[in-house]
């Protein structure tokens, strides 16, 4: 299994802001392409599909020299490792059967995004 697809638990977020604890946040924004993903949801206004999520992926990281993985491979592990576990921790809503997603919002999620990229 590479990074990229690890599928450790989360705890439960902070139950009366309905936020991540910080250590959740930050493991999932220790996948860059998660950060790149949620850093364009946080972007849309609404409901993105699958397809060009991975599209835009594979935009960015061939615009930053990390290669050129084929969108429909950045899809396949969208959809098998990096949205059922943003999904699963509240982050976003995943419909498997439309392949949408939608960011729900996060703060925390924002503000280390933030973070990371004036780093």
């Amino acid at each position: 299994m590479s990074p990229e697809d690890d599928e450790s638990p989360l705890r439960d977020g902070d139950s009366e802001t309905g936020l991540l604890p910080d250590a959740d946040a930050i493991e999932l924004l220790a996948s860059r392409r998660r950060r790149t993903l949620l850093g364009l949801l946080v972007d849309a206004d609404g409901a993105v599909t699958l397809g060009s999520l991975a599209t835009a992926i594979a935009q960015t990281e061939r615009a930053s020299g990390l290669g050129a993985t084929p969108s429909h491979r950045i899809a396949v592990s969208l959809h098998h490792a990096h949205l059922p576990k943003l999904d699963a921790a509240g982050v976003v809503d995943y419909d498997r059967e439309t392949n949408s997603v939608r960011y729900r919002g996060d703060e925390r999620i924002e503000t280390w995004l933030a973070a990371i990229d004036e780093s």
